[in-house]
């Protein structure tokens, strides 16, 4: 890692976590809006995503629990609706969320194991607890298409954040943009989190190709800034966040995300490609890392890779391969 800060070997995480997977019983209005647009019956779309979620059996295997509160109810109700579903505020019906990452090599210690998640692409930094204060970049909200070979008529989303700790620490902070795609329309809605509280989404506009910057500080392990920046229209939003649960702070992450709704994952977006630019994260003695030493982080669904990251420099960059439109 940069800096000299301390990486963690992956073999001693790996037995630290176990995999974990949440049973949410209350279908929200996500779900509802799935039965709108979608000619299989649910229970296939649950099947098929349990699939993608199996558990891994490698020996190099490396459990990471992440948990996180999903941020589109308010959004796509309101699209239901006819409204634009940007900046309604408040605080959205969420579901609870896991992903687990894998490890899919062992590099030496000086470089970042490429990891796979069914859920996350980017790039994710790990080191010693109480190491990280903030992480902050720049991203263009994508104009979205439909999941390589789905409808044009169906709904497809995902969600692009950065975050402090949700790799090797259970708790997270994070903001960031999610963005729809529903019957042709594109829409998109900032919002923070602190788990294991609910997620808020903000009442400032954001569209497609905005320039965001998203800036996440830590004052403790309980408290922290989050701040974002719409630099195309001069909006921004600031937000005291508290963590009912203390923070690790042993990760940052620039994170590109298909989410779930309770216990299946949505269909994945065709984004084109995210990179965050300006990508850094600040360490609690003032030292800034880039993410070039961090963790690539590839996603993988039923053995189909759908997305590349890599990162260079200050920059991280996050390209669409492909996906399932069930």
């Amino acid at each position: 890692m940069d800096d000299g800060i301390e990486q963690k070997s992956t073999l001693s995480i790996r037995s630290q976590f176990s995999f974990k997977r949440s049973a949410v019983s209350r279908r929200s209005s996500l779900s509802r809006i799935l039965d709108m647009f979608f000619s299989t019956s649910l229970l296939s779309f649950t099947l098929i995503a349990s699939t993608a979620l199996a558990i891994p059996t490698s020996p190099l295997e490396r459990q990471i629990a992440r948990r996180g509160d999903r941020h589109l109810s308010n959004l796509l109700s309101a699209r239901k609706n006819g409204g634009s579903g940007g900046g309604n505020g408040g605080n959205p019906e969420t579901t609870t969320a896991v992903a687990s990452l894998t490890a899919t090599s062992i590099p030496p210690a000086a470089s970042g194991a490429i990891l796979t998640s069914t859920e996350w692409g980017g790039v994710g930094m790990e080191s010693a607890a109480n190491t990280y204060k903030s992480v902050t970049g720049t991203l263009v909200v994508p104009n979205l298409q439909p999941a390589a070979g789905g409808a044009s008529s169906g709904f497809y989303g995902g969600s692009a954040w950065v975050g402090l700790d949700g790799m090797t620490c259970d708790n997270l902070m994070a903001a960031g943009i999610s963005f729809t795609y529903l019957q042709g329309s594109v829409t998109a809605q900032a919002w923070t989190e602190v788990y294991p509280n609910a997620g808020v989404n903000l009442a400032m506009t954001v569209n497609p190709g905005d320039s965001v910057r998203l800036t996440l500080t830590a004052t403790s392990t309980t408290a922290g800034t989050a701040v974002l920046e719409n630099l195309s229209n001069g909006e921004s939003s600031t937000v005291s966040l508290t963590a009912s649960s203390p923070l690790c702070l042993e990760n940052a992450e620039w994170i590109v995300e298909d989410f779930e709704d309770g216990t299946f994952l949505i269909p994945f977006a065709d984004f084109g490609s995210i990179t965050f630019n300006d990508a850094s994260a600040t360490t609690q003695s003032g030292s800034t890392v880039s993410p070039s030493g961090g963790h690539v982080i590839n996603m993988v669904q039923s053995g189909i890779q759908f997305t590349s990251a890599s990162s260079t420099g200050s920059s991280v960059t996050v390209d669409y391969l492909t996906s399932i439109p069930f």
